[in-house]
């Protein structure tokens, strides 16, 4: 019993202290404080041919929404050795749209974090909204919202994006795909609301100039693959920004995510490349809610007592209700906390994702 106990202890700390549970509404966004110095979308392309319109068709009701309410918008995509049509459809985009500019720049390693500094370097604004190529701001008020406040109450400020909802029936791919999206949201937002940031999203986040100076870009950890989100987002706190969460659809984006099983592995063995960079204290309290289910399935294994069964349910109940407490801030509605029954699915994913890294799989970023 002592081991369901200790499981189911580490459990409620964490669903108190990590899951990002409020009880409070989420206050609305004051939309009119728009940066002085208005902002720039800065977008990174490698062999996005296929994505090039839809991504100007989709970012257009935002740009429009943003300019109407009085801030200056303008957009730098980057064409990051592209063998593909992408840099003549960015420039026709280009030609269509008022500020509006494509960087051509040729490929000297891979990852995406080469041609976010040449974005970030092209520049002009004080204010930085950064998304990948196949990413929609998922309302008119996106930039709006990323933007609000930038640089007088945050230096960073991380959105949730989450995959673009599949135009058949739901698979379970689909399934997992958004049950993991979601998570590493609920991930994210708790660690930045209990004072220890550590996880963005390069497919929606913001960030201001002066904190992009002080960390000096993607310097420190430009040899890494993939961390132009998370480790990057580490570097900041590291040199005193403010970091705070966007949760409202207003400020989300969708993206498409693989539509394979493969794929999807590959896009996680990628990721994964920067967690050896993460500090030991991160990667132990990482690894808290793990250690609890360990406890509470042997706990209930070598004791199968009615107070074991009890302490591994209320642990699972406490997991639940967070979950759903945090998607009804995120605006999904509460019902699909069920969907936290099938993270051991996607826990066997991630598993078998990080192996493949360590073994035999090195991923590019394309």
């Amino acid at each position: 019993m002592l081991f369901a106990a200790a499981g189911a202890a580490i459990q409620w700390f964490w669903a108190w202290r990590w899951d990002g549970v409020s009880f409070k509404s989420n206050p609305p966004a004051p939309l009119m404080d728009v940066p002085p110095s208005g902002c720039t979308v800065v977008a990174c392309f490698h062999n996005e041919a296929p994505h090039v319109a839809d991504f100007a068709l989709g970012l257009k009701p935002a740009l429009q929404t943003a300019r109407a309410k009085g801030m200056s918008v303008e957009v730098v995509t980057v064409n990051h050795g592209s063998t593909d049509e992408t840099g003549e459809l960015l420039e026709k985009e280009a030609g269509q749209e008022n500020h509006w500019q494509v960087v051509h720049a040729s490929r000297t390693r891979a990852g995406k974090k080469e041609a976010l500094a040449l974005g970030v370097a092209a520049a002009s604004a004080n204010t930085v909204v950064m998304m990948d190529a196949d990413c929609t701001p998922a309302h008119p008020d996106w930039l709006l919202h990323m933007t609000a406040e930038a640089g007088t109450r945050w230096d960073v400020q991380v959105g949730v994006s989450l995959p673009r909802p599949p135009t058949s029936r739901p698979s379970l791919l689909s399934l997992l795909q958004r049950i993991e999206a979601q998570r590493l949201a609920q991930r994210a937002v708790g660690a930045i609301e209990a004072g220890a940031p550590y996880l963005g999203f390069g497919r929606n986040m913001a960030f201001t100039r002066d904190i992009w100076n002080r960390t000096q870009g993607m310097e420190g950890h430009e040899d890494l693959m993939s961390g132009d989100d998370d480790l990057w987002l580490q570097e900041a706190v590291r040199k005193g920004a403010r970091v705070t969460a966007c949760l409202p659809t207003e400020g989300q984006t969708t993206s498409q995510w693989p539509d394979t099983w493969k794929g999807w592995r590959r896009q996680k063995t990628r990721h994964f490349t920067a967690s050896v960079a993460y500090p030991r204290s991160t990667l132990l309290r990482l690894g808290m809610p793990a250690m609890g289910w360990m406890l509470l399935a042997v706990g209930v294994v070598h004791n199968p007592s009615g107070t074991s069964m009890a302490l591994a349910t209320s642990a699972v109940l406490i997991r639940t209700l967070t979950f759903g407490l945090f998607l009804h801030r995120m605006d999904p509605p509460f019902w699909q906390a069920w969907t936290l029954l099938l993270e051991p699915a996607v826990s066997l994913f991630r598993g078998w994702a990080w192996w493949k890294g360590q073994t035999s799989d090195l991923t590019p970023w394309k």
